[in-house]
């Protein structure tokens, strides 16, 4: 009776157990803070000043080579209302595939109004240098950020408050600086209302092209005046619309918050849509994967890799369509980016396991088991197992022998261990019938059915062995011979629904 469909069950389910397995090494200690990033301080000599950052790398750095994309959060210094959101949604959207994990920098305010207004407001007489925050990101910020870390030039600036004029005027004025901006209403104030919406206006209008991403979002309750600056603007957007370029003006109904949130979630998910792969998506070889990633590189204008789950996702269901050679490609794939994957190793464990080949299964499951070491009674088991087989079975030592030298070889061994005795080789049904099966699947029918009958030699009083011997007669085409060892299954396990079924088909012929 088959028995091999319940690794399918199992993989799934690991699927979810090592869904977010990234930060493996679990050193805290009782009192020691939760930490989401670091502070940095770095010097501005352009602003006289300096600045502190904080910043977030995505929690799969430490164990990859690949470069990110870097959003650039203004108001940085705000962890609660700004920085942790941004983190907590870009780690939640990164590690399902909707969107690329991204280093997060958040830039802490010295004087907000100087640094975030491009004019200035009545009694402020030091605002409105927006300008030299500009050239502090060009200079400064952005060199030292790509010295710094491995990032991909795809930049995203998000700003709150203040910091919403900032982000529209920097996409007006350097718009080769920043690829995407998420902000609040950016027209918060008379002065800068009436500074900004000109020159923007004309921006557009002038523009053909334009590879961008805008998405700002207004509360319904806010003042008319700020509402309708940002009504036109979204009308000015519809029709002067430069070529490529993507945009969201949202008006919300008011979240209640005092601080009112940034759109972190859905604009991420709209600059990035199709990051994830379609459901529908059919996956054939590895190569399909890259060829899909490989042209979404070309629409977002930078090198895209492949998410990590969306791998296991495509190689898991390689593998019960039984394209066991792609899957391990693909599972291979996955692990030339992401060198620490758990999903990869176990795949790869439960593969090579399913083929008979345990030393290969041996060395993923240890792999595995170096990254991570707690709470992974599952896979310590899947070890032992394996283990064991490669220390004192029987089955696999003729199962190799069938391997390299055929199926008479494999006899030729059995015999051998079964006269011998000093060997303390163990013989086990389920191992002799999971290598039945084996054969079965790699077409070798008849050498299935040698296998099935040492079985029935070995373990005779089994309804269960008689049931795959009978199987194994059933697709060589001998119904007799099927017939008879459904029988026989049958009478020693009554309940036995499978050999009752399969009966009444044989028998209807």
């Amino acid at each position: 009776m088959k028995n091999f469909k319940i690794n399918f069950m199992i993989g799934l389910i690991s699927l979810i157990f090592f869904y977010s397995g990234q930060k493996l090494c679990f050193a805290q200690k009782d009192g020691d803070d939760i930490v989401i990033g670091k502070y940095k301080m770095i010097h501005s000599h352009l602003i006289k000043e300096d600045r502190l950052l904080l910043i977030h790398l995505p929690s799969e750095y430490e164990n990859t080579q690949l470069a990110y994309p870097v959003l650039y959060l203004l108001y940085g210094q705000d962890i609660n209302d700004y920085f942790a959101e941004a983190v907590i949604i870009s780690e939640k959207l990164g590690s399902t595939g909707e969107i690329p994990p991204l280093i997060i920098i958040g830039v802490a305010n010295t004087n907000r109004y100087r640094d975030n207004l491009p004019a200035k407001i009545r009694g402020r007489d030091d605002s409105g240098g927006a300008d030299n925050f500009i050239s502090f990101f060009e200079e400064e910020l952005i060199p030292y950020v790509d010295r710094s870390y491995r990032t991909k030039d795809f930049r995203i600036l998000a700003g709150p408050q203040a910091g919403a004029v900032f982000c529209l005027y920097a996409l007006i004025t350097k718009p080769e600086f920043f690829n995407a901006v998420l902000s609040e209403n950016p027209f918060m104030n008379p002065e800068n209302s009436e500074f900004l919406y000109p020159r923007t206006e004309a921006f557009f209008k002038n523009r053909k092209s334009f590879k961008n991403f805008l998405y700002i979002k207004c509360e319904k309750n806010e003042r008319p005046q700020d509402l309708e600056y940002a009504e036109s603007l979204a009308r000015l957007l519809e029709s002067e619309k430069p070529e490529g370029f993507r945009f969201r003006v949202e008006f919300r109904e008011p979240s209640g918050y005092f601080i009112a949130p940034l759109p972190f979630r859905e604009g991420l998910r709209q600059l990035f849509a199709g990051h994830k792969l379609p459901e529908d998506f059919q996956t054939n070889t590895v190569k399909d994967i890259i060829d899909y990633y490989e042209k979404l590189s070309e629409e977002y204008s930078f090198a895209v890799d492949p998410p990590s789950l969306a791998l296991t996702f495509e190689g898991d269901k390689l593998s019960r369509q039984g394209k066991i050679k792609e899957a391990i490609e693909l599972f291979e794939y996955q692990l030339s980016l992401y060198p620490k994957s758990l999903n990869a190793f176990w795949q790869l464990g439960e593969t090579y396991r399913g083929m008979g080949d345990l030393e290969k299964a041996r060395e993923h499951y240890r792999a595995f088991l170096n990254i991570r070491d707690t709470d992974v009674a599952m896979i310590q088991q899947r070890l032992n197992m394996v283990e064991r087989m490669i220390s004192g079975s029987a089955a696999y030592r003729i199962e190799q022998e069938i391997r390299k030298n055929g199926i008479q070889a494999g006899l030729k061994k059995y015999k051998e261990i079964r006269s011998n005795p000093h060997s303390e080789l163990y013989f086990e049904e389920r191992e002799f019938n999971a290598m039945g099966y084996r054969l079965m699947r790699a077409g070798r029918n008849k050498d299935a059915i040698e296998v099935f009958k040492l079985n029935v030699e070995l373990h005779s009083g089994s309804a269960n062995v008689y049931d795959s011997l009978a199987e194994a007669y059933m697709n060589s085409g001998d119904t007799e011979r099927a017939i008879k060892n459904y029988k026989k299954s049958l009478e020693l396990n009554p309940d036995n629904n499978n050999a009752k079924e399969m009966l009444e088909k044989l028998e209807k012929k």
